[in-house]
Parts: structure tokens; sequence; C-alpha cells
């Protein structure tokens, strides 16, 4: 009997044209679609879906009691989204109708104030950090060590972040932080559980990270994920996966795997991340585990999600490793038998990674000229030197034929035009050939025409 699976819409995740496929093969899917999509994403969703519903018109309170009322006539196996914004009303639902979903200690993994109280009891490393949940408790902050980093507690993709020196520019960093959250919730990228009113905020001090004592050459970021699942309450690491540099203070350049980190380091780490997501105490969910190094073997955690990790990790998996995560996680919320292989089990295949298409350079140089985003344009052999190949992620960009927006240091996944795929014979040549492509795309792309007024389309993006 064909299962029943009831997908909630939202931009994020693995590329649609990727995963959705995966998931129409377990069964009929009834797609409710509650932020627009891109066209041809739709194209997708219409294509792989046996009935799609389109409630983005209304508010995320009414499109979730819509989705509850779906629910309900077509009593589905399985409810679930990829969606960073959408997770927590989504499984809540998933939960009501005794479906297997993330568990009672979902905003464990949703809130970042109740995950860093979770992971301090638990004496996971971490920084220290201060709950802002109303504007009385601002004044925490001051018992931190300066400068720190502020953020939303249910942020995602670094959006409006602000690094604050002292208590005297902290009010308006609260501001620009409230804007951004206002300019998000227009746009469907902010929680749709928390639709108005003042957000909740965290302080944290800032970490000290390093790739010293980690990697033994230039280039690498200095930080990573682990991506993993959970099962029935168990904790089953995959992958690691590593990062390009990051552009002070928080724009992701590109996620790489293999991670090249030795073996022993690669264990040192899965196993604090083991104790970091049995603390939270999921139950049937993905999960994607961030941290940062630090000198001397140390590091320090930033957070976990109880989904799948975005761009195109779940490819990169696939590529590298031969492992199906989608397909993996879709045998878990289903309560369907699989065999979850070992953490890096299978031989290492090729080097892949997901490398922003963004208007700056390597070193967060903002571009001298207004490009516009047209791939087919670039010719990709040359501007890699023949080190990858490339696959633009067109499920993850602006349509082509409009304008790359300005780079703006505190945009976060706003600033992307969208993704692009390398694969490669080893890690090295994925490295350089990805420097490559952020240090000379500005010159392969044709100009705006001048004259016009340049309409800026801000990518449908998925948090990571």
């Amino acid at each position: 009997m064909s299962k029943k699976i009831l997908y909630v819409y939202a931009p994020a995740g693995p590329p649609l044209d990727y995963c959705f496929p995966k998931i129409a093969a377990r069964g009929k899917v009834h797609t409710v679609i509650v932020s627009p999509p891109s066209a041809s994403n739709l194209e997708i969703l219409r294509r792989h879906s046996c009935a799609l519903y389109d409630y983005s018109a209304v508010s995320p309170q009414q499109a979730m009691q819509q989705v509850r009322t779906l629910a309900q006539q077509i009593r589905p196996d399985a409810i679930f989204t990829f969606s960073e914004f959408l997770l927590k009303s989504v499984a809540e639902l998933a939960a009501q109708f005794e479906l297997r979903t993330v568990g009672p200690n979902l905003e464990l993994g949703r809130n970042k104030i109740l995950m860093r109280e979770c992971w301090q009891a638990a004496g996971i490393p971490q920084p220290a950090f201060r709950a802002i949940r109303t504007k009385q408790e601002v004044g925490r902050v001051a018992e931190l060590q300066f400068p720190v980093l502020v953020k939303l507690a249910y942020g995602a993709g670094s959006i409006g972040q602000q690094i604050v020196r002292d208590m005297d520019e902290l009010p308006g960093a609260i501001v620009r932080l409230i804007a951004a959250t206002e300019n998000a919730r227009k746009a469907g990228k902010h929680e749709f559980s928390e639709h108005s009113g003042f957000p909740q905020l965290i302080a944290e001090e800032i970490i000290q990270s390093s790739t010293e004592s980690w990697y033994e050459e230039e280039g690498y970021g200095d930080y990573l994920s682990v991506e993993g699942l959970v099962r029935d309450g168990k904790y089953y690491p995959l992958a690691m996966t590593g990062r390009l540099r990051t552009i002070p203070p928080f724009t992701e350049l590109g996620n790489v795997a293999p991670c090249v980190l030795i073996p022993d380091k690669k264990q040192k780490i899965v196993a604090l991340i083991a104790r970091a997501i049995d603390a939270l105490g999921f139950q049937n969910c993905a999960t994607h585990t961030e941290l940062k190094l630090m000198t001397d073997g140390q590091v320090s955690f930033l957070e976990t999600a109880a989904r799948m990790g975005g761009v195109a990790i779940a490819k990169e998996l696939d590529a590298v490793f031969g492992l199906d995560y989608v397909d993996l996680f879709l045998s878990i919320i289903l309560g369907e038998a699989a065999d979850i292989p070992a953490f890096e089990h299978n031989p290492v295949r090729c080097a892949a990674a997901s490398v922003a298409l963004i208007a700056c350079d390597s070193h967060g140089m903002p571009w001298q000229s207004t490009r516009n985003f047209e791939p087919e344009q670039v010719n990709w052999s040359e501007l890699l030197g023949n080190l990858a190949q490339v696959n633009i992620e067109y499920a993850q960009s602006i349509t082509p034929g409009n304008p790359i927006a300005p780079y703006d240091i505190s945009g976060g996944l706003m600033n992307y035009a969208g993704q692009a795929f390398l694969t490669s014979s080893t890690p090295d040549r994925l490295k350089r050939a990805a420097y490559l492509m952020l240090n000379g795309l500005e010159q392969c792309l044709p100009l705006v025409s001048e004259g016009l007024s340049p309409h800026f389309l801000r990518i449908e993006n998925p948090d990571e």
C-alpha cells in the first residue's frame, strides 16, 4: 500500500530537483506551499506531487491551520518540512497525529537559548551567553566579556547578526536586529511560531576560533559540521563536512566534503557531538551540528538543527560517499527498516562542494560592478582551470537574467544569488577550483546594461 506523505514547503533543505523525486518515490506526496517558490521549483513540486495546495497568500498561522485541516482529511503516514523556520510548527503538528518526528524536545533544537542552557548543564564546550527574551533582560549582557555576538534565538542563515563591542553599542544593534527580523518575516525567512512582538535574542561571547592544530594546509575555514540521523532516540553520525574560509564576521563561502581532518581528530569531534545530541533528547530526525575549531585541539559548539543541512550537503554526501541521506531520513520518519552506515563507512569516491555565488571575492571585497546572473555565459572550465566540474543549483538560485545584489556584510544568506555544485578528483583540486571561481566570477558574467534600474531578487535560499 502506497504511503501518504504531507510535505510542507518553504525555501530550504537540499536542492529541490535532487531531493523531491526521492520523496515522491516513497509514496503519494501532498505538498502544501506556505512560502512562494521560484517558477522552476514550482514546476518540480507540480511534477512530483499527487496534489498541490498553495497557502502562501495567508498568514503563517492561517497557513498552518489549513495544513492541520488537510492532515485531518488525508491522514498521512508522515508530515515533514526541510525549512528551519517551519520545523517547530510542522513537527508539533506531526506529533499531534502521532507520527514520527523530532519529539517533545524539539524546542531544544530550535531555540538557541534553550539549546545553550541544555548544553551548559551537560558540560558541552560552548561560549558564555545571556538570554535577551525581553527588553528588561538587555542589561544582563554586561555580564559577558566584550565583544559579543547578538543574534536571533530562532534565527538561521546568519540573518541580522550583530557584533557589539560595548554596552553603548547594544541598543543600536538590537534596533538593527529587530529591523532585520521584520524584513525576514516579510520574506518568509523567520520562525513561523514567533510571528510578532519583541524577538527572542541571545548574546554570546565571541569564540576565539583557529585552524591551528587542526589542518595541515591553508585555505580551510575554522568551523565544520557533522551530518547525522536520530532514530528512536539513538544518534547516528554519518559524515563530516569542512568549510572554505569564512568572510568576517559571518559570510560562508562554501561547504566541502570530504573534510580532510585526520581520523583521530574526526573521532574526537564525533564523540563530543554524540554527547551533545544525546543531551537534546531528540526522537526521530536528521541533524546538522556546527562547531568552531580552536587552538590546542579544543572546540566550541555553535548549534545543532533537528533537520538536514541546507545548500547541497545531502548531494555532497551522495557524490562523495555514495550515501543517500534523503532516503535514510525518509525511512526513519516513515518507520521503515533501513541499515544506517557507520560514520564515513564508505570509501571516498571524489570531492564535492557547495560554493556561494555571491557579489564579493573570497576575501570579502565587494564587486566593483553589477553583474547579471547568467551562468550559461561563463566558460567554467577556463575559470576553474579544468580543476573541477560545475553544476549550477538553479533550484537554489535566483532566476537567470536578473542582477546579482550587492554584497551586504550583515546580510547572511540573503547575500547569495545561488549555489554552484563542484566536483573534483581530490580535495586539494576542489579547494583550488572553488577559490578560482570566487575570485574570478565577476569578470565572467555580463554587466547589467547601463541606464536600467536593477531590480534585485533575493535568493530562495536554504539555511545551512
